[in-house]
C-alpha cells in the first residue's frame, strides 16, 4: 500500500479515541443566542501529521468528518485532527463503546454532554445548567 492510503480498522480507531482524544465543552457567553451562552462541543486529537491524516481517513469510512489542521495556532505550531458539529460527534458517540474506559476519563461526560446538544436541550435553562455541570462550573 501506497504510504498515503493508510486505515485503521474499527477496532484500532476505538482504541485511537479512547487512548488520545481530548474532549472538550465550551460554554461561551453569547448575547446572540436565545440563552446568553453558545455551547460548542469538540474532539481534539494532537499526534504527527502522518497518524492523524490515517485517522482522519478512518474516520471518514464511518461518516465522521474531522478537521485536520497543520498548525494549531501559532503558539502550538502542531497538528491536529478536531471533530466537531454535532452530527459528527453523535456518530463518533455511536462508533465508540459506552461500556469502555477511557484515558483521560471523560468521555462518559462528553457522551452526556453529546446527548443534550443533539437534543437541542441545551436551549433550556435546564439542559445548559447541567452542560455547566458536565463542564464542572459551578
Amino acid at each position: 500500500k501506497e504510504r498515503g492510503m493508510i486505515m485503521f480498522s474499527k477496532d484500532m480507531l476505538i482504541g485511537i479515541i479512547l487512548g488520545l482524544s481530548k474532549t472538550d465543552i465550551y460554554l461561551d457567553r453569547n448575547d446572540k443566542s436565545q440563552i446568553g451562552y453558545r455551547v460548542r462541543l469538540r474532539v481534539n486529537l494532537r499526534a504527527n501529521a502522518s497518524f492523524l491524516l490515517a485517522v482522519k481517513r478512518s474516520l471518514e469510512q464511518h461518516q465522521i468528518k474531522p478537521t485536520y489542521k497543520e498548525t494549531e495556532h501559532k503558539t502550538r505550531q502542531k497538528p491536529i485532527l478536531r471533530i466537531g458539529g454535532i452530527k459528527n460527534l453523535y456518530r463518533l458517540c455511536e462508533l465508540v463503546p459506552a461500556n469502555l474506559p477511557d484515558s483521560k476519563e471523560e468521555w462518559v461526560v462528553f457522551r452526556e454532554a453529546v446527548e443534550i446538544v443533539a437534543n437541542d436541550r441545551h436551549l433550556q435553562l435546564e439542559g445548559l445548567e447541567k452542560l455547566f455541570e458536565l463542564k464542572g462550573v459551578e
